[in-house]
């Protein structure tokens, strides 16, 4: 009876086998096999490198609602980048890295420090699209004229000591001295931009 059973386990393996990685990995969950996958042994800043010796293997339930890096693949993680801050302990995903180099050629990236009253109250994330406006002094009256804007792509978010917001941003590298000119005055305001992207966009 143990023998008809384990036969017709290893008939199912074969089919799904033959229907290629998926059936493969529907078998693993199904028998509550594991599978060996890429994590973090180290903490990789965004836009960092990510070393050899900062991969490690974990051994984890397969779920299909998840895609990790299969373990065989380390060779080709080793030396791309991080595409977020990626904290030790983290499993891998094809979206948690990139072989991109930020910035890319022509562009900048330009620190924008502003209080939480220069920003919108929807939290900006990145890849959102906006504009740095210049603005008055305070007391000053409004500008007649629309206040000059450069347009840019939020990369980073990240809070400061100061009370402070620092929000890294993507520019041409032909108006990256201007915008760091205008920040350390002190005023600008940001505007978030829609993020449904036209055709084209």
């Amino acid at each position: 009876m143990r023998y008809t059973r384990r036969k017709g386990v290893i008939g199912l393996a074969l089919g799904l086998l033959a229907l290629g990685g998926g059936g493969a990995y529907q078998l693993a969950q199904s028998l509550g096999d594991t599978v060996d996958v890429i994590a973090l042994a180290a903490d990789v800043p965004r836009g960092e490198a990510i070393q050899a010796s900062d991969l490690t293997i974990a051994s984890v339930n397969p779920d299909a609602a998840l895609t990790p890096i299969p373990a065989g693949e380390a060779a080709e993680v080793a030396g791309q980048r991080a595409a977020a801050d990626l904290s030790a302990g983290s499993i891998l995903t094809p979206a948690a890295v990139t072989a991109a180099v930020v910035p890319a050629v022509g562009d900048s990236v330009v620190g924008v420090a502003v209080t939480p009253q220069q920003l919108p109250t929807e939290p900006l994330i990145p890849g959102d699209r906006v504009r740095v406006v210049s603005t008055p002094n305070p007391g000053d009256d409004p500008p007649e004229a629309a206040p000059e804007a450069i347009e840019a792509t939020v990369l980073s978010v990240e809070p400061i000591d100061t009370g402070f917001v620092m929000v890294n941003v993507i520019v041409d590298a032909a108006t990256g001295a201007e915008l760091a000119a205008r920040v350390a005055t002190g005023r600008v305001g940001i505007v978030l931009d829609s993020r449904e992207h036209g055709p084209g966009q």
